[in-house]
Parts: C-alpha cells; structure tokens; sequence
C-alpha cells in the first residue's frame, strides 16, 4: 500500500478555533519511492485572529496570511482532490492522530466535506512518532536521539531528523516536516525490514 506523508501548518494551536495555512504531502510507494507531492498556502480565513506563537513556530508572515493565492476553502478543495487522488493508502505524518487528523477533520467538517478521508476504507492512518518509538524499543541503535533531562529519548521530529544526518534547518514548513517524516520513516525500514510491516 502507498504511504501518504503529509503535513499542516496552522494558525493556532487549537484544533477547534485555529485553522490550516499550510499543508504539503509526498505519495510514496512501499519502498519509499516518491510518486507525488504538493504544498497548498491559504490565506488566513477573514475575520480569524492567529495565535502570535503559532506563527513564530511556523515562521508566517502576516503578508503570507493575507496575500497568498489560494483561499482558505479554494485551499481545502485542493486538497480534498489530492487526498482523494491518493486513495487507497495509509495517511501517516508525525504526531498527526491528535493534531493534524484533527484539524483537517474540523476543517472539512466546516467546509461541507467528508471529513474522515484519512481513515475511511480503503485509506488507513498512522503515525510516524509512534513507529519511531516502537522501533526504538525493538533496537535502540535504530535510532540516534538526543536524551532529556529525565533521561528520556526525544522523539521530536526536528531533534530525531538532525540527529539522523538529515538537514532540519527549515523545520516547520509543511512540506519539509512532512519530507523529514519520510527519510526518517525510510531509515526505519531499511534498518528494521523483518519488523516494518508489524509496525504498520
């Protein structure tokens, strides 16, 4: 099955008054073999006020919010098309079942869309933190992590991507988080082949 690696950005670090301004994907086959991508900006909905900090996180201007090409409902149509172009695959992104499932999920809701695509047979969801932690405790030279202050692996995608060899310096743009997944995601697979499919 083709794994859909996909991303947001949003206005808010709340599922229920935030929105997404940006989102970016990669299509790839069962070895991890690029076979689409896409990175939609929208312009912030009219009348919403973005959390300060979310937007320092994600490093949006207040001129991308107003000025960019795509509508915020022109942008989730997009991707409603993408997403259904994908189908069947397994929706995976990381940390995504408690925030970017969420969001999407209330945005189409909002939007008149059906708003379980990512899970709705034939699609299935995961989430790429958790592989990486189930990984980590079959082998913990699968992984090299940075460790805490309470002696804990961190598994933060930024920290795991930059530990790995991977370039993080443009973390936090949709389609670069959503790029990092993958080569992360890819490591694992080729490190732990016998085990891939289990954590699937």
């Amino acid at each position: 099955m083709n794994l859909a690696i996909w991303d947001i950005e949003s206005s808010s670090a709340s599922t229920d008054f935030g929105s997404i301004i940006e989102i970016g994907g990669i299509l790839v086959d069962e070895n991890f073999k690029e076979k689409d991508r896409f990175n939609l900006r929208c312009r912030l909905p009219e009348g919403e006020i973005p959390q300060a900090m979310a937007l320092i996180v994600n490093k949006t201007s207040i001129k991308q919010l107003t000025q960019g090409n795509l509508s915020h409902y022109q942008m989730l149509g997009e991707i409603e098309k993408i997403f259904k172009r994908w189908t069947p695959c397994c929706f995976i992104g990381w940390s995504n079942i408690g925030f970017d499932d969420e969001m999407l999920r209330k945005e189409f809701f909002k939007g008149i869309r059906y708003p379980y695509i990512t899970n709705a047979s034939p699609n299935k969801r995961h989430d790429g933190i958790n592989i990486a932690r189930a990984a980590y405790a079959v082998d913990q030279n699968v992984l090299e992590t940075e460790i805490n202050e309470k002696n804990n692996p961190v598994f933060k995608l930024e920290s795991l991507s930059r530990m790995n060899g991977f370039d993080s310096a443009g973390a936090h743009s949709a389609f670069f988080d959503a790029s990092l997944t993958a080569k992360v995601l890819g490591l694992i697979k080729r490190k732990q082949p016998n085990t891939w499919n289990d954590f699937l």
